[in-house]
């Protein structure tokens, strides 16, 4: 991946995130550390696990997709 490939995929992820956060925001009445810290939390988690989700998948079929991948 080139520079550009891996820029424009940190800007849709926090473009995301920032949609998100938005309207976690406009949900509640009064915004408390609490939800800013929990918000935060969940964010960074999810952020973290899909990409070793999806590597960890990888290396479980690689040889099943190595088999009728044509590049």
């Amino acid at each position: 991946m080139e520079f550009a490939d891996i820029f424009l995929i940190g800007v849709a992820l926090s473009m995301d995130a920032f949609a998100v956060s938005i309207c976690k925001g406009l949900s509640v009445q009064k915004v408390q550390l609490k939800h800013m810290l929990i918000a935060g939390l969940y964010f960074g988690a999810f952020q973290a696990l899909m990409p070793l989700l999806g590597y960890a998948l990888d290396v479980q079929f690689e040889d099943k997709i190595a088999s009728i991948d044509h590049w």
